[in-house]
């Protein structure tokens, strides 16, 4: 034990287990042990191996009966002190354990995996006196070489009975554990083919006689005029199977293969369409200026680049990316939405090449896994993805960039329930880096910051060049309701496609819901067609565009096929049905429309215009944004209708026309943020028209005409738009004038979930004021959620306003660990900080 010991915090330790364990350093891993890797551990009672991260090492300590550490498992896989630090504070800041942590910092295919198996120790041992139980399940491990634990827990169905039963059977010396510690296998390696003679000597080989196989003969003759060395799978492809005489031919010293790491990169040489050179506008050299001198300070500084849509927001981003990695440093540019990657990959792609990596959660394990092991080697020193980006291994980070800032996507909804915010002022405090947000539409959060003084502010007011913001038209579809006219394209609108088309310009229409119908209801019970499993209508979503022998000018919402109803919560999927299931009746009914009723009636209205459709329903493949805007940039399309994935970030010189179709569909949410939501869709998707020499409109179809939010959205006039609605969160005493804490329960035993949930309620008050009398907070609820029931499980909650100081999260973690100790796995207690819906 002379070789000291570490601190190591187990990767799936629950949270009322999750701290830090004490571990002897065994002589063979002495010079192999430091914070940040990762290692196996024997760990409870039954010594079972789990893996974990080395937090502390330290040379003498009080613990008594230290176990051992077993082995590295990834050597060439560590957190830097910095990772290590970020995830203690997400730990602290989140309430999550330090694994859930760890998992946001390293992608899963890079961390070894520990398999647990049990084996018969002894072929005759004695099992007499077992009861019949455990004598089945004995006979069950001895009938195979060897049984993993998951095939135990899925073979019987007492799972928590059945793996007690083997861990006695264990400890009679009856059953053995074996543990695998799996490295990771995905990495893929390139196979280089050399010859190792001279090249007079490999003539005679290819021709003559001291090769007899011809493959051996053909593959000499291919390195010849391939200059003499050659990629191994391209040589299969030109020569077929080459495999045994390739062996052959190494093993007479004829050839030499070696074997390189090859990083998937689904981003390589992908470039925009035009390489732009950087040129700024007197406003835009104003605003590098001031964000480089912040940079320059060399501390941690935060700026808010708040720009109107279109004022080449990107265009300064891009000169201070030049400025901070010509330093030697390295950048993270974060977007909000997948469908924005490939646009951004293609613009930095075009200026920096293969220095770029990308980190979303559409690429396969292999390619995150590798595009983090470039980062992390210094091969990519820009980065750019979704909020799991800002967890990137970069070395000398200059500079984290959050782009549409304002997005609820950069908040996790998932453990750790972390905002990007946070880990991104975090990694630029520990590295003096900047923290520069951008929008044309900062969250009121943010921009209060800059008055406080947080942030600093800088301003775009212009758009860039001779672009000029768009000519908004608010579309009163009460009007096209008294004439008659209910479709989705009031006839405003429909009249402005009309020119668009003929004009050979382009048009975006935003729906912020997909499917064919919003839900199914019925006309003599009234009730709408839920989903079975959640508190939720079904989404009606059609199967086919008309019948073969419907012409377009006969299509009516009835000649759809009979689709399917989908829960857009769980992904339960039924036949449409022909009855009413609460009444029998057959008076069913369709309510609203969702994008691919809109995309239906389009058709219908513009038989000749080509339109492209961009929801989650036509973007399940990694590639399909890239197919869908790459063909839209294009011109192979006229009209690209889709939800929030078309409102923000785009660039299309054609196109001179914005419709929204249904502005108020996140007006009346039952949420504080309502307004501020909309406000930022409207503002984003009508700044999507104009942005080149063409003059742009937009039209809002609306029932609601006089809106505030809209007018200043219409407008442009954020600034009105945020004195407006601070007022209203400071009199409410809303965010940023408070913090929430959201406690939610979850069971699928309703009773349970009502009882435990007042017993939470309960205890809250009870260790405020006997423990935490100090933190001040007002509790509300408990109440059901907006949602009561998702995938047969209901769901609960307790809101707290309070202020998030260390103290309150102390008190918050301790209901956490010690409450959520005690309710048994039926039921489930989680808590999220300042979440983006209550």
């Amino acid at each position: 034990m002379e070789n000291g010991y570490v601190g190591v915090r187990i990767l799936d330790a629950p949270i009322y287990a999750d701290r830090e364990y004490t571990y002897y350093i065994p002589r063979e891993l002495a010079d192999d042990l430091r914070p940040g890797v990762f290692v196996s551990v024997p760990f409870g009672g039954g010594n079972r191996k789990r893996r974990a991260v080395v937090t502390s090492v330290f040379e003498s300590t009080e613990v008594e009966n230290c176990k051992p550490v077993a082995s590295v498992t990834n050597p060439d896989v560590t957190l830097t002190e910095e990772l290590l630090g970020l995830c203690g504070f997400m730990c602290e800041h989140t309430l999550c354990t330090f694994g859930e942590a760890v998992r946001a910092c390293v992608p899963s295919g890079a961390i070894s995996k520990v398999s647990e198996y049990y084996s018969v120790a002894d072929e005759n041992g004695d099992v007499s006196d077992l009861n019949s139980k455990a004598q089945y399940v004995y006979g069950y491990i001895k009938s195979r070489d060897r049984v993993s634990a998951a095939s135990l827990k899925s073979h019987f169905d007492e799972t928590d009975a059945t793996l007690d039963i083997v861990s006695g059977l264990v400890k009679k010396g009856l059953v053995k554990r074996v543990f695998d510690v799996s490295e990771p296998t995905n990495r893929k390696k390139d196979a280089r083919v050399r010859l190792t003679v001279p090249k007079e000597e490999a003539i005679e080989l290819a021709g003559g006689k001291m090769i007899r196989s011809k493959y051996g003969r053909e593959i000499i003759s291919y390195l010849l005029e391939a200059g003499g060395e050659a990629d191994e799978k391209e040589m299969k492809d030109a020569l077929g199977a080459i495999s045994t005489p390739l062996r052959q031919l190494r093993e007479r010293g004829f050839v030499e293969v070696e074997y390189r790491t090859a990083w998937r990169n689904p981003f390589s040489g992908l470039e925009s369409a035009e390489k732009k050179s950087l040129s700024l506008t007197p406003h835009q050299t104003e605003a590098y200026e001031r964000l480089l001198s912040l940079y320059r300070s060399g501390e941690a500084k935060a700026a808010l680049l708040h720009g109107v849509t279109g004022s080449g927001k990107t265009s300064v981003i891009r000169a201070m990316m030049d400025a901070v990695t010509s330093d030697g440093k390295s950048v993270i540019i974060l977007v909000p939405e997948i469908a924005l990657t490939p646009q951004t990959v293609g613009i930095f792609c075009s200026n920096y090449g293969d220095r770029v990596a990308v980190i979303h959660s559409a690429l396969s394990d292999g390619e995150r896994t590798d595009a983090w092991r470039r980062i992390r080697s210094g091969e990519a020193d820009i980065i750019i993805g979704t909020r799991s980006a800002a967890f990137a291994p970069t070395k000398k980070l200059g500079m984290i960039v959050i782009d549409e800032e304002q997005e609820h996507t950069y908040k996790s909804d998932t453990q750790p329930k972390y905002t990007v915010h946070d880990v991104a002022r975090y990694r630029c405090a520990a590295n003096g880096a900047l923290m520069l947000l951008s929008s044309a539409t900062p969250s009121l959060g943010s921009y209060y910051k800059t008055e406080t003084g947080a942030y600093s502010l800088v301003s775009l007011t212009e758009r860039y060049g001779d672009a000029r913001l768009p000519e908004v038209i608010v579309a009163d579809r009460r009007k096209d309701k008294e004439s008659g006219a209910s479709g989705p394209i009031g006839s405003v609108l429909e009249a402005e496609i009309k020119k668009n088309l003929a004009s050979g310009e382009q048009t975006i229409l935003f729906l912020n819901r997909r499917g064919y119908n919003n839900f199914l209801s019925c006309k003599s019970c009234g009730e709408a067609v839920l989903c079975p499993h959640c508190s939720v209508a079904l989404t009606y979503h059609a199967r086919r565009r008309v019948n073969e022998t419907d012409s377009k000018e006969d299509y009516r919402a009835e000649h759809i096929d009979a689709g399917s109803l989908c829960c857009h919560y769980c992904g339960y999927t039924s036949k449409a049905p022909d009855v009413c299931p609460s009444c029998g009746s057959e008076h069913l009914f369709y309510m609203g429309w969702g994008t691919q009723r809109v995309e239906q009636e389009l058709e219908k209205l513009f038989p000749t215009a080509k339109i492209l459709r961009m929801d989650a329903d036509t973007t399940k493949t990694k590639a399909s944004y890239n197919e869908i805007l790459g063909a839209f940039s294009r011109h192979e399309a006229d009209i690209l209708l889709g939800t929030q994935m078309v409102t923000k970030g785009h660039d299309f010189p054609l196109v001179t026309l914005v419709g929204v179709l249904l502005a108020e569909s996140s007006m009346y949410l039952d949420d504080y943020r309502a307004g501020e939501r909309t406000f930022s869709l409207i503002t984003q998707v009508v700044g999507r028209a104009g942005r080149a020499d063409r003059p742009g409109r937009a039209v809002i179809q609306t029932y609601s005409p006089d809106s505030e939010q809209l007018k200043f959205a219409a407008a442009q006039d954020y600034v009105s738009f945020y004195k407006n609605e601070i007022k209203l969160r400071r009199g409410f005493e809303f965010p940023p004038f408070c913090d929430i804490a959201q406690f939610t329960v979850t069971s699928a035993d309703e009773a349970e979930l009502s009882a435990s949930v007042l017993r939470l309620s309960a205890y809250i008050k009870q260790l405020s004021a006997e423990e935490f009398p100090d933190v001040v907070f007002r509790m509300y609820g408990p109440f059901e959620a907006p949602v009561y029931r998702v995938g047969d499980k209901y769901r609960m909650r307790i809101l707290c306003k309070c202020r998030l100081t260390r103290r309150t999260r102390k008190m918050f973690e301790r209901v956490i660990k010690d409450f959520g100790a005690k309710l048994g796995k039926r039921v489930i207690l989680s808590v999220d900080f300042n979440p983006t819906s209550i």
